[in-house]
């Protein structure tokens, strides 16, 4: 199916979380969707609020982290458990420690390899549309 043929719940901003060379990556809980999932810090763009402020929310509302965006990728339209959502990611460089919101039970930092290792909701392809890695 096209991607233009496919129902598009929302907009989700993505926080691509890094300090130095080590990204953060959360797992979802499981009182959440898609629980054991690892993903990076993202949630829907809320009304009157732009992709970057959502961005950055998101990081700091699941993680308790603040960062400052060092750069913005193409959105790309990913499926999750829930349907269809055009994904605007960011790259975030991150300060302070990381406080867990419920939604997720565990989180690991790692550089670019141990990342491919994980269960993910493909949110690799985040890195991708940024050009952290090639597609």
């Amino acid at each position: 199916m096209e991607d233009t043929e496919k129902e598009i719940k929302g907009d989700v901003a993505l926080a691509a979380t890094r300090k130095g060379l080590m990204y953060l990556m959360l797992e979802r809980s499981q009182n959440t969707s898609s629980p054991g999932k690892w993903l990076f810090p993202s949630g829907k763009i809320e009304d009157g609020e732009s992709m970057r402020e959502a961005a950055l929310r998101e990081l700091r509302e699941e993680t308790g982290l603040t960062g400052e965006i060092v750069e913005g990728g193409q959105p790309y339209i990913s499926e999750g458990e829930l349907g269809y959502w055009r994904i605007h990611p960011f790259l975030v460089e991150a300060e302070g420690q990381v406080e867990l919101s419920k939604e997720h039970s565990d989180y690991t930092w790692a550089q670019i390899p141990g990342l491919k290792s994980l269960d993910t909701l493909g949110n690799l392809k985040s890195l991708e549309k940024l050009g952290v890695i090639d597609g």
